[in-house]
């Protein structure tokens, strides 16, 4: 018989391929039945597979994640189509800013996701819960969480929390909490903003940290897109939070602007809640200004508070 090394080096690949591991499963486990052996593939855990072009990650129970998923090891927030096909990539090791906007929901919302919907960026917006129901802005209220963006609580009905007892407080926070869950807030607990900034003695009170801002566009003040665009594009630092209101159109306008400058500067435009993912987290009753990213100490650092050290024993 002719001994043919074309047939014989096929039959050895395609024997090899059977065997072989799959591109993101692992091992094929190997099963005894009457007709014979079968092959039956193990679940894809914790990897990436690819269809049609698309990216896909498949978790520890091996299902397709959706939504907005974190991966630890790559420093990266995933956002996801209702398939699970990602869609938009957050880089905890690049610069980001948070753009908030405060006393929402407002004729303008729904105008605001569209505009980070565009530049597949996302926000956060402080809502007071007594305006959804009361000006039917439900519609938007769950548009910002189908978005890349965030609902965050301003209590119910906009009350300064230094004037109220514990208990007011508490209830302030409870009541609005349950709406926004309505509308598909998803924070763990629900990030938080105390209306006009105040907070005093109460912080020691509060289940989660107050989140205040280090940039003050004081739209409020201008109704001035033009001066408001200046404020919330000069100087900006990576960690800000850069502090507007949802209720002006001058703040739309100038948020049109905004958002592309920033973008064209480097920064992602990102939630809270993703900002807070990789610059430490939040505590309760903690009261932040801003998550600036810390500073890897130098050897020189290091060299100079040694001499300083030296200097003062002596």
């Amino acid at each position: 018989m002719k001994f043919n090394m074309k047939k014989l080096m096929a039959c050895t690949l395609i024997f090899v391929m059977v065997l072989g591991l799959c591109a993101c499963g692992g091992k094929k486990d190997k099963k005894e039945s009457k007709g014979g052996d079968v092959f039956k593939e193990e679940p894809k855990t914790n990897c990436w597979e690819e269809k049609d072009g698309k990216q896909y990650y498949y978790g520890e129970d091996g299902e397709v994640m959706k939504g907005r998923f974190v991966l630890e090891d790559e420093q990266k927030i995933y956002y996801t189509d209702d398939d699970g096909a990602v869609k938009r990539t957050v880089d905890g090791k690049k610069p980001m800013v948070a753009l908030t906007y405060d006393d929402g929901p407002s004729q303008f919302t729904m105008d605001f996701v569209k505009l980070f919907t565009e530049y597949e960026s996302g926000a956060t917006f402080y809502e007071v819960g007594e305006r959804i129901d009361m000006f039917n802005f439900g519609e938007a209220e769950q548009a910002i969480s189908d978005s890349y963006c965030e609902l965050g609580s301003h209590t119910f009905n906009h009350k300064n929390i230094r004037n109220l007892s514990v208990e007011g407080m508490k209830k302030q926070l409870s009541k609005n909490d349950k709406i926004l869950r309505e509308y598909g807030a998803t924070g763990d607990p629900i990030t938080f903003r105390a209306p006009e900034g105040a907070v005093g003695d109460k912080k020691d009170t509060i289940d989660r940290a107050i989140i205040l801002w280090s940039v003050d566009t004081e739209d409020w003040r201008y109704r001035d897109a033009k001066k408001v665009y200046k404020k919330a594009t000069k100087d900006i630092k990576d960690g800000d939070i850069i502090l507007m209101h949802s209720l002006y159109e001058s703040t739309y306008k100038a948020s049109k602007k905004i958002v592309p400058e920033l973008i064209d500067q480097g920064f992602q435009l990102v939630t809270m809640q993703d900002l807070a993912e990789f610059r430490g987290g939040t505590k309760p009753g903690e009261v932040i200004f801003d998550m600036y990213p810390e500073v890897e100490e130098t050897t020189e650092d290091a060299a100079e508070e040694t001499t300083e050290e030296v200097t003062e024993e002596k």
